[in-house]
């Protein structure tokens, strides 16, 4: 199991960029790139805690379980 962030997804849908969500959210551009890419060891629970606030989602509405295994 990996866990993922689909915040890539939810700025896509809420029409923003990396940019304009760092801003919104008072966090740093490679804050929001390294979990909308999915490449992330430890999240900083103050900067999710933002973006989720300037999103207006919950964190398990960004953050899922997903099989890292190929389905056979």
């Amino acid at each position: 199991m990996a866990l993922k962030c689909s915040l890539d997804w939810e700025m896509s849908a809420q029409g923003l960029n990396a940019k304009q969500l760092a801003e919104k959210a008072g966090v740093t551009e490679a804050t929001v790139s390294k979990l909308r890419t999915n490449r992330f060891s430890l999240i900083d629970a103050k900067a999710f805690e933002k973006i989720c606030v300037a999103l207006n989602r919950q964190p398990g509405d960004l953050l899922h379980l997903e099989d890292d295994l190929p389905m056979t």
